[in-house]
């Protein structure tokens, strides 16, 4: 009797790990489908999926067709065809969406040219860029207070136009931390933040140069570059992508340097200079040609 117990009590143990055996299996199957990595989805179903922010001249949508164009449009998708892959631009994102719609895999990039600060980068890979950018302090034409030193800006007595998760909103909290903000939605247009400087909304701003320039070039007399001599900050313009997906960074590096090698890059930003002059800073080459 006592020795059919204990047979009772071993089966019900074998049984027990068993089962939980099994479990962990199918657990663990089940989470390498479903947690493949970017890298592995994009290679699987040839496409990467790219979201974007309309920044011209990174990235331009046409108000009619809807169809995208710009830098950085041209350039993934030059960078996916040599890799026999297609890009779909499947969403449209604000600045402060950029981490989240990665991390819910919305898409597998953002594809539309970011600047690579640290703030994004705590939460983020950074692609190697494609160009350089300076951002300037713009103020109003007629406003000479700050042409000896922007950073008279830095009081409370002074307002800055911002956009909610956009680099100027960076910037003014780091550089002018004691300036009042005036911060604008997400999705809404940069140039607004300039519009905001001329209305008297606020007393200055931050843009890169090719925005400012066509805005300038539409509305001459209204605004003026403080800090020509020395920009506010200088940053990279890359492709985001989620935090830790190395595979998918990787092959996008070897896809972007090889179109800054061959003069791709160069033929692009050629062709958007004519209309957005004055703001691109080329990437350098790594290397000398011997004479």
């Amino acid at each position: 009797m006592q020795n059919k117990s204990w047979a009772k009590i071993i089966g019900v143990i074998v049984l027990t790990i068993i089962v939980s055996l099994l479990t962990v299996r199918f657990s663990d199957s089940s989470k390498g489908f479903s947690g493949s990595s970017v890298y592995d989805r994009v290679v699987s179903s040839g496409i990467i999926r790219a979201c974007y922010v309309v920044y011209p001249p990174d990235s331009i949508k046409d108000p009619n067709s809807g169809k995208l164009s710009g830098v950085f449009v041209d350039v993934l998708n030059k960078a996916a065809e040599n890799m026999s892959l297609k890009v779909d631009w499947n969403a449209e994102v604000g600045w402060g969406e950029l981490i989240e719609a990665l991390n819910s895999n919305r898409c597998d990039v953002v594809g539309s040219g970011i600047w690579s600060n640290s703030a994004r980068g705590k939460s983020s890979e950074f692609t190697v860029p494609v160009f350089y950018s300076a951002i300037n302090a713009y103020v109003r034409a007629s406003d000479y207070r700050f042409d000896s030193n922007v950073k008279i800006a830095n009081n409370k007595s002074y307002k800055i136009a911002t956009i909610d998760g956009e680099t100027a909103q960076l910037i003014a909290k780091r550089q002018f931390p004691n300036a009042q903000l005036v911060q604008l939605p997400q999705l809404t247009d940069v140039s607004q933040m300039l519009l905001n400087v001329i209305d008297g909304k606020a007393d200055m701003t931050f843009i890169e140069p090719t925005v400012a320039n066509a805005f300038m070039k539409s509305n001459p007399g209204k605004i003026k570059n403080a800090t020509v001599s020395r920009p506010v900050a200088v940053y990279g313009n890359v492709i985001l992508v989620k935090k830790g997906e190395f595979g998918m960074k990787s092959s996008l590096d070897n896809a972007i340097n090889e179109l800054l090698s061959n003069g791709y890059v160069d033929d692009v930003l050629n062709q958007y200079e004519k209309e957005y002059p004055g703001g691109f800073y080329r990437v350098t080459v790594p290397y000398v040609v011997s004479k």
